[in-house]
């Protein structure tokens, strides 16, 4: 993944969001009738059915009007027609979904970058290979089972697996160090720099681990679009001078 796809995948991610936000703001009266007819139509097929079902039964009329009565009263509480505040909560989830959608994507595509440089970057300078766990004992048969080339992408697989794993400080310091990619020039501003993404990954980790209503505030979209280019154009900038031929 070179940085120019990276920057369109994620100005692409930024359009698609920021349209549905738009057509969200955009949606009148009229357009969210539709949208509340159409989810009441499975609730009237399946409460339709239940009525039928209850006709054929020896049962009290008013016991069956009740039913219905209840039923209607619960859609009618749950879909209304008209303009409630319950239109206005369904649109604000609807927005809150839409940010931590796109908190969840970016997460991704930018730990998939960073993982792929790291992988990269490896390939650029293979003896940054033997400095992570040097004494490790490699049986003979895992080099010359498969060649040299094969154990060497092997390995290369293995320690990206491992430096994926770190926590955010750890990951960050790896880079600057081992990888000689720092995230940002400037040992303050990355320190801030590395404590606001650690904030937002712990962010994407909740959401799609523990509570699925997680609150996503705008500030932490906006940061994540900035701060998801930063990192990687700091670390590439770097790498083109530190490992020219490879990266030119």
């Amino acid at each position: 993944m070179t940085i120019v796809r990276y920057k369109d995948q994620s100005k692409d991610i930024a359009r698609i969001f920021d349209l549905m936000r738009h057509s969200l703001n955009e949606l009148g009266n009229k357009g969210f009738r539709r949208f509340i007819d159409n989810a009441r139509r499975p609730e009237n097929a399946a409460h339709q059915k239940v009525m039928n079902i209850l006709a054929t039964l020896s049962l009290d009329p008013d016991v069956i009007d009740n039913v219905g009565r209840n039923r209607r009263k619960k859609v009618s509480g749950e879909l209304p027609l008209t303009p409630t505040l319950k239109w206005a909560e369904y649109k604000g989830r609807a927005f809150l979904g839409l940010n931590s959608s796109e908190l969840i994507i970016r997460v991704a595509l930018f730990e998939a970058f960073l993982k792929e440089l790291h992988r990269q970057t490896l390939l650029a300078e293979e003896k940054l290979l033997s400095l992570c766990k040097p004494n490790r004992p490699i049986p003979l048969k895992d080099i010359f089972r498969g060649g040299i080339q094969r154990f060497k992408l092997d390995e290369i697989d293995r320690q990206v697996r491992e430096a994926d794993r770190l926590k955010t400080n750890e990951k960050a310091r790896f880079f600057r160090r081992r990888l000689r990619l720092p995230w940002n020039d400037s040992p303050n501003i990355e320190r801030d720099l590395i404590k606001r993404i650690d904030e937002l990954i712990r962010l994407r980790h909740q959401l799609v681990h523990c509570d699925h209503g997680t609150y996503v505030r705008d500030e932490d979209v906006s940061d994540a679009r900035q701060l998801f280019l930063q990192v990687p154009a700091a670390c590439i900038s770097a790498a083109t001078k530190i490992y020219a031929t490879h990266f030119a």
